[in-house]
């Protein structure tokens, strides 16, 4: 008997430690759920400290100043060649140019990628991503969520990337695109009805060439008889720019007017007249991608991410007017006259972020990344603004406060993704978890041997011939299309 009661006690206890560590196990997974959340990332392309630190001082950037006093703040620092798809690709890889595939201009679309992005990873894990604007994401990829495409896309526009400053008579000029002769009648009479510096509506026009195409334009009315009418937009659904495929169509029902995925170039930012209008016609674009953000924000979602590409475009063709000090026999009147527009361009920026951080319910991390800096050109007398290799980066959440960083890398970003969202960390990237992120939310990075099951081919031929020259247009490269681009 007494045997048997020793047993039955020996039982007892085996039970109560079984449900212990049932207990336990139910703990530490609760508490990993806890400790994982949703993660957006709000881009700043060309963003930069040497800027924004002044001004969060000066208290005007208060969503990005809130998010800077109570998060882990650095420099991001960037690899040749800092142009905007193959840093961003690294970005959201983890994973340097020669692994991921996009190495220049002319493998800068998503099909030239070779590995996966963040929101490929988060697909296969069957978690939610709303992807927004990313340079090299178009064609928008097959994900569990949303892609509405970044630059550079093929055919987005019809013609005038930085569009055209014309007269009432040369409107039909045969310098000017094709899209914008074929529509002299239409365009003259909303040039006749603007009063000076006003903007019209936006315009549909008519392509009697290819009739199944949509199309649609901005005027604005400038001094000495003159008219500035903006790139031709495509607005047909044939221009596939999001995914689901239908989703372009529907956010542009929501917001009552058309979303344009790629706004003007800056190439022609020595011209005269420029200035006078590309800052607004640029603000006019990033407000219609920030509503359209807006559009797909209210899903529910693991993962979201806005590349808000405002201060980039505006820091190229005005960034010496807000430092004349640098650049040789610069008018000083006219760098007067638009020395505010970098700063402005930061003040928008920072109302698009609070629309974005207004529209999130719930606990989650913030992490805001550029891809480079601005500095002044080292050409006294290119009036431009060119890429830095420090950009910025700052992490706001559950557990973090107020304090520098040390410098990361690009690289890095992928990995530290990954972590807030209480995935493993592929050992196969090239970046690490930013630190000290893992001292301060007190858990272990756990890791997986990599997250490539069989790998993506990436396309072998360079961007097709309608991407270069979209691309002329922007002012982002120079000469032919590259040998072996193929006409769309």
């Amino acid at each position: 008997m007494r045997r048997f009661r020793l047993q039955f006690r020996q039982l007892q206890l085996s039970i109560a430690i079984f449900a212990l560590a049932l207990a336990v196990a139910g703990t530490a997974s609760c508490t990993s759920a806890e400790k994982s959340a949703k993660v957006l990332v709000f881009g700043i392309d060309g963003g930069t400290w040497d800027v924004m630190v002044p001004m969060i001082e000066a208290g005007e950037l208060p969503n990005i100043a809130k998010l800077y006093n109570s998060g882990l703040r650095g420099v991001l620092v960037s690899r040749p060649p800092v142009i905007s798809p193959v840093v961003w690709s690294t970005i959201f890889t983890g994973r340097p140019l020669e692994e991921h595939g996009v190495d220049g201009w002319a493998t800068s679309q998503s099909t030239h990628r070779k590995v996966k992005a963040v929101w490929d990873i988060l697909t296969d894990l069957e978690m939610t991503s709303k992807v927004a604007n990313v340079p090299s994401t178009w064609p928008a990829e097959e994900i569990v969520g949303e892609m509405l495409s970044g630059f550079p896309l093929s055919g987005s526009t019809l013609g005038g990337n930085t569009g055209v400053v014309v007269t009432l008579d040369s409107i039909g000029d045969r310098q000017n695109p094709p899209a914008i002769r074929m529509n002299v009648d239409t365009l003259r009479a909303v040039c006749e009805k603007l009063d000076e510096n006003a903007w019209s509506e936006w315009t549909s026009l008519k392509l009697t060439n290819q009739p199944n195409l949509g199309a649609t334009v901005r005027v604005k009315r400038l001094d000495g008889g003159k008219f500035y009418i903006t790139p031709v937009y495509r607005t047909d659904d044939g221009l596939v720019i999001s995914y689901p495929p239908e989703l372009r169509a529907g956010v542009q029902e929501k917001i009552g007017g058309p979303y344009i995925p790629e706004g003007p170039g800056w190439s022609k930012h020595a011209e005269e007249d420029t200035p006078k209008y590309l800052y607004e016609h640029l603000l006019q674009v990033a407000r219609l991608q920030t509503a359209g953000v807006m559009e797909i924000l209210d899903q529910p979602w693991d993962l979201f991410i806005y590349v808000d590409t405002f201060v980039d475009r505006v820091s190229h063709p005005y960034w010496a007017y807000s430092s004349p000090g640098d650049y040789d026999g610069l008018d000083a009147a006219k760098a007067k006259l638009y020395e505010s527009a970098v700063a402005d361009s930061y003040r928008e920026t920072d109302l698009h972020l609070g629309e974005v951080l207004a529209g999130i319910d719930g606990e989650h991390y913030t992490v805001i990344v550029s891809d480079h800096g601005f500095k002044s050109s080292l050409n006294k007398s290119m009036y431009i603004g060119t890429h830095h290799f420090d950009g910025v980066y700052l992490v706001s959440g559950p557990g973090l406060k107020g304090e520098d960083g040390p410098r990361a890398n690009i690289e890095d970003v992928a990995p530290t993704l990954l972590y807030l969202l209480g995935k493993p960390v592929g050992e196969d990237m090239a970046g690490r978890v930013i630190a000290p992120l893992a001292g301060v939310l007190g858990r272990a990075v756990d890791t997986v041997e990599t997250y490539e099951t069989g790998g993506k081919a990436g396309n072998e031929f360079p961007v097709d011939e309608q991407t270069w020259e979209q691309l002329r247009g922007l002012g982002y490269v120079d000469g032919p299309a590259p040998k072996g681009a193929k006409q769309k």
